[in-house]
């Protein structure tokens, strides 16, 4: 099992294979120009981490301290984000007693390394889908490779749950690696009767059917869609929601398009304004979705996002796959058929000092003992 710098690599470096091929095309890019030119709040180092079968990124933060997005930094994550989760979700009086504990527990996870994390199938996205060619019997020499060149870091693998790599969840807990819960993810079974027949289902693909919007196919974006593309993504997903959400820039929805790293599709309006727009990739039998967004300024009435909700299951049937439909919107995404799967990162501490072991053994007692419970008591 070879681990390389991307920089470093040539392009006979990488497995002649499809995923090998789009590996290269995604991260050398990132490599040599630097990480946060395509996505401006994650600065880190990129490796290849693999053989001639398989090949997964890993993503080394540069510890400039705090402020990279949670899809890089584990302290966003569970602190920054959480606390952001805290105000919005819960009462008031119940986050202002919780956000000093949070901010507590932060001092403390950086004090321990928290966010020196070197992190395997690290894709700076929501969600990490792993390669159909990895097997767990990659796991021990990929641990052990990640282990010599990293023997002060944590080694933390990300975006794996039960209902799509459960196989690759066991081995890494046999491994010896901590299951630190990280979101409730949604799957939508799109093929089956079950989700086709939903009501609201049905619904929004009859609203898509009479919508007055313009499908546009990737490969015809003009670098002009791109950048509104890139706004409608930050509408949503950084004003909407969060700042610690992935900060993608323009260089990244270019090399989106030009190195078919996602499929892009988007609606334009009848005034010629693309409105909505939506990003895919495939991992085996599963699509998901990084990219998502549309004008919140337009009324809800235009239903823009179960347009583009709708669209994805159509997708997936017509691909006969599995939807990931990443985290949020818990109830939306019930009425359309999605099933809850708990998502965790793996985490390898053991050849820690034991300060430093007992702060992430804490921090998966609580997140086992209150946030899971909480978080599946609310339905989010």
């Amino acid at each position: 099992m070879q681990l390389r710098a991307v920089a470093d690599m040539r392009a006979n470096d990488w497995p002649d294979s499809e995923d090998g091929r789009y590996a290269a095309r995604y991260l050398t890019p990132l490599a040599h120009e630097g990480t946060r030119a395509y996505v401006t709040n994650a600065h880190a180092d990129l490796y290849a981490l693999g053989n001639d079968e398989v090949v997964l990124p890993v993503a080394v933060p540069r510890g400039e301290g705090p402020g990279d997005s949670y899809v890089l930094s584990p302290y966003t994550h569970y602190v920054l984000y959480a606390r952001e989760e805290l105000r919005r979700e819960t009462h008031p009086v119940l986050s202002a007693l919780l956000s000093p504990a949070l901010g507590a527990a932060g001092r403390a996870l950086l004090a321990a390394g928290f966010d020196r994390a070197a992190q395997a199938n690290a894709w700076l996205l929501s969600t990490n889908l792993y390669p159909p060619a990895l097997r767990a019997d990659h796991l021990p020499p990929m641990l052990h490779r990640l282990l010599e060149a990293f023997p002060d870091r944590p080694i933390l693998f990300r975006s794996l749950d039960a209902h799509h790599n459960p196989g690759l969840l066991r081995a890494l807990e046999a491994l010896g690696c901590d299951l630190l819960f990280s979101r409730r993810v949604y799957y939508q079974d799109v093929t089956t009767a079950r989700v086709r027949q939903r009501k609201q289902v049905r619904v929004d693909l009859a609203r898509l059917r009479r919508s007055p919007y313009q499908e546009v196919a990737g490969p015809d974006f003009s670098d002009a869609d791109l950048e509104r593309a890139r706004e409608l993504y930050g509408r949503l997903y950084l004003e909407k929601y969060s700042r610690h959400n992935p900060q993608f820039t323009a260089r990244f929805f270019r090399l989106a398009r030009d190195g078919a790293l996602l499929k892009l599709i988007g609606y334009r309006s009848p005034q010629g304004r693309l409105d909505a727009v939506l990003g895919y990739y495939v991992r085996g039998a599963v699509m998901t979705q990084p990219i998502f967004g549309y004008d919140t300024a337009l009324p809800q009435s235009a239903g823009l996002y179960p347009l583009l909700s709708a669209r994805v299951i159509l997708e997936g049937q017509r691909l006969q796959l599995r939807v990931n439909a990443s985290a949020g919107v818990g109830p939306f995404k019930r009425l359309r058929g999605g099933e809850p799967a708990l998502e965790y990162h793996a985490v390898y501490t053991r050849h820690l000092p034991a300060r430093q072991r007992r702060v992430w053994q804490a921090l998966r007692a609580f997140l086992d003992r209150a946030a899971v419970p909480f978080i599946e008591r609310g339905g989010y």
